[in-house]
């Protein structure tokens, strides 16, 4: 009685859930991927399976499979008639049912004990599943020859279609392989199979599920088995799910599109064959949807079949990818404006990094620079002044936030991660850009349609606008790139160029309002790609694939002011509000409360010549200064001279005898002697009538302030 209170196993209480078979975001089948159990299984429901199959399997098989229950006692007493008499199980005289529980249960050697334990099993299946479940059960876990499970499988394999359409006798001809899988191969023995088919053509026939007229007219048009494999789209892409999810089963709907994936791929090879450099052999695109993080495309390498490396999820240097990030934090935290003057000159980081002296690409220095041009530009030193005021280590933690997974820690990389020394996956490039078009809402990208992973507000919408208005500006990246680069587009599209040290890696992200594209050159082993940068190689790769979405996409929208983000216009050369010295201005974007409030006047000499700071002193004696500016003198005065002593000549008029009051403070100095003002004539000079005593002399103006003492006797 024991055995009678045995449960049903687990894989008999819950249905197939069958090979993973991926399929793009619109339905299209990407690839199946077979596991230990079988190389297909694609269960299907019974009414899914077409008219003749089920109906064909059940007169083979059980022809009183819905007039008996678990055992059909007419065949079993024949079976033991037969077993008896030899002494050995010859004949089985299964049901579909014990069929099914003997594949589930996978009993594979015949014993008296097993054939009891398959029959308690079918005999309680009986008592809870309906007809239909069963044979449905049964179809979908036989095997049908060569690792295929069920009909769906099959029907694919040696016919290229679906089992729901299925000719009569396609359907026959399938349905006598599970009697014999390895025997009626069809791949291996095609005879075998062809005569099983002629076998089973004659037992429907005395069955009379067919005519004797069917039957001849299916002996003269036998169907024949050929081999189909199922399709292997976006290999890489595949890889990528698989690892992430081991555990996948059955039938996934992921996030790829089929016609965006099958165009990266023609672009990536079409481009990589144009360039024709033996220095340059490989190459990565992965397109992402950026409302959703989705991955429409991934291409990990020009040719799956000669290199399963996927340079999509492989991490390189990373160039100067980072920086829009760096003075994104720096806006948002009110630290620099998009109009920051920034020091591009050879000792301007020396003070805050003794041991680091990075270089621009072209070994050129362009002085005081606007942040907007900076970035634009793509310029090193800059970049670091700007990390150097954001501490490195809360930038490198900030940088996580957006997704980026470092391979090691800042002790290794230094402040030279903002310049490219820190390794970085595409696949991450891609999604922290994607964040960018969200307006600063950063989230990883994915794979799978079922996958949701949290929005995180990193930067604010304004700021954010700001740098994504300035990965729009061509103007603002002319001086490194010319007026005509691939990046150069009708529409606003943000676009960011990266090239590491010795031309290993080159690369190019940007995105429109739907998606984000990402694109690396170079070669897996690391060999350098011999002076090309980015923009060269990378860059139009990357406007090939956006020019083809732009068919179909929008160019983004210009920032629009608002109560937290402004628009002045301002002095090109120094970032500060128009003066008479101001050759040419622009409108420039700013968070409230950060716009510039002094205009430029002090930044000029009275012929227009540009005055800088001390610190750029050697620039300014170098051949990188290009625009003649000059150093701008200490705030002192310059007369009269500290601690002179005048005397008052007595032949001349006391009115005559004055003292011309100057300083190095440009223009709106104010001027106190001994704390009384002295109001300026009308030419704007100021002169002081000569009084004796000791006197106290002291300039104001906007760029600071000096004092003096002189005496009078």
């Amino acid at each position: 009685m024991s055995i009678l209170l045995l449960p049903l196993p687990v894989n008999l209480r819950q249905p197939a859930i069958g090979t993973l078979t991926l399929f793009d975001c619109r339905g299209r089948e990407i690839a199946e991927i077979a596991s230990s159990e079988a190389r297909a299984q694609l269960p299907r429901k019974l009414d899914e399976m077409g008219n003749w199959l089920p109906r064909v399997t059940v007169a083979l098989e059980d022809h009183r499979f819905y007039e008996h229950g678990a055992m059909d006692w007419h065949t079993s007493v024949g079976a033991i008639a037969r077993n008896l008499k030899s002494q050995r199980i010859i004949s089985g005289g299964s049901t579909i049912t014990q069929q099914f529980v003997k594949i589930a249960t996978g009993r594979q050697r015949r014993s008296w004990f097993g054939k009891i334990y398959e029959t308690v099993l079918a005999w309680k299946i009986e008592r809870r599943w309906s007809k239909e479940q069963i044979l449905a059960e049964y179809l979908n876990c036989s095997s049908y020859g060569n690792r295929r499970l069920g009909p769906e499988a099959a029907a694919r394999a040696y016919f290229g279609k679906s089992v729901r359409d299925l000719t009569l006798a396609e359907a026959i001809y399938l349905a006598g392989l599970p009697q014999a899988p390895s025997r009626f191969n069809p791949w291996r023995h095609p005879e075998l199979a062809a005569a099983k088919y002629e076998r089973s053509l004659a037992r429907l026939t005395q069955l009379r599920v067919i005519t004797c007229d069917d039957q001849l007219l299916l002996q003269k048009s036998p169907p024949v088995a050929h081999r189909f494999d199922p399709p292997r789209l976006a290999s890489h892409f595949v890889d990528a799910v698989t690892a992430q999810h081991s555990g996948l089963r059955g039938p996934v709907k992921t996030t790829l599109s089929v016609d965006l994936q099958i165009k990266a791929e023609q672009l990536l090879r079409s481009h990589l064959a144009a360039m024709n450099r033996h220095d340059i052999v490989q190459a990565a695109m992965l397109i992402l949807d950026n409302d959703t993080g989705a991955i429409r495309a991934m291409v990990g390498s020009d040719n799956y079949t000669t290199s399963q490396i996927n340079g999509a999820m492989r991490p390189h240097s990373c160039g100067s990818t980072l920086k829009p990030f760096v003075y994104l934090s720096a806006i948002d935290r009110h630290l620099l404006t998009a109009a920051s003057l920034l020091p591009d000159t050879a000792d301007s980081i020396r003070d805050e990094y003794a041991d680091y002296d990075p270089q621009n690409f072209n070994h050129r220095y362009l002085g005081p620079v606007r942040l907007r041009e900076a970035l634009g530009c793509s310029l090193n030193v800059p970049a670091v002044f700007a990390l150097s005021q954001l501490g490195a280590r809360p930038t490198f933690y900030g940088l996580q936030k957006w997704g980026f997974e470092f391979r090691r820690g800042l002790s290794d990389y230094g402040a030279g991660f903002v310049l490219g020394n820190a390794e970085i996956r595409l696949v991450d490039l891609a999604g922290a850009y994607a964040g960018l078009a969200r307006h600063g809402m950063a989230m990883r990208a994915k794979f799978l349609a079922a996958e949701h992973h949290p929005l995180t507000p990193i930067a604010s919408r304004e700021a954010t606008a700001i740098i994504t208005d300035i990965l729009c500006d061509n103007s603002a990246r002319e001086k490194s790139f010319g007026a005509n680069s691939p990046l150069a587009f009708d529409e606003r599209i943000a676009a960011k160029t990266g090239t590491s040290s010795g031309f290993r890696d080159a690369w190019t992200v940007g995105f429109d309002k739907e998606h984000t594209v990402a694109v690396w050159i170079g070669n897996f082993d690391g060999r350098p790609m011999r002076d090309t940068f980015a923009v060269r190689s990378a860059s139009p790769l990357w406007a090939a694939m956006m020019h083809e979405l732009l068919q179909r996409d929008h160019p983004l929208d210009p920032p629009q002011e608002n109560e937290r983000l402004v628009r002045r216009e301002i002095c090109a050369e120094t970032g500060l509000l128009p003066s008479r010295f101001t050759g040419s201005t622009i409108n420039e974007l700013f968070l409230k409360g950060t716009e510039p409030t002094k205009d430029s006047a002090n930044w000029f000499s009275s012929d227009g010549k540009l005055l800088l700071p001390s610190e750029y002193a050697g620039w300014c004696a170098s051949a990188n200064n290009t625009r003649g500016a000059h150093v701008q003198p200490d705030s002192r005065i310059t007369n009269p001279i500290a601690n002179a002593r005048y005397e008052i000549d007595p032949v001349l008029p006391r009115s005559q005898q004055m003292i011309e009051l100057t300083a190095t403070l440009g223009d709106g100095v104010q001027w106190f002697v001994n704390g009384a003002r002295i109001v300026p004539q009308r030419d704007g000079r100021f002169f002081w009538q000569v009084v004796p005593g000791q006197w106290n002399i002291r300039a104001v103006g906007p760029s600071g302030s000096a004092e003096e003492t002189i005496f009078i006797e």
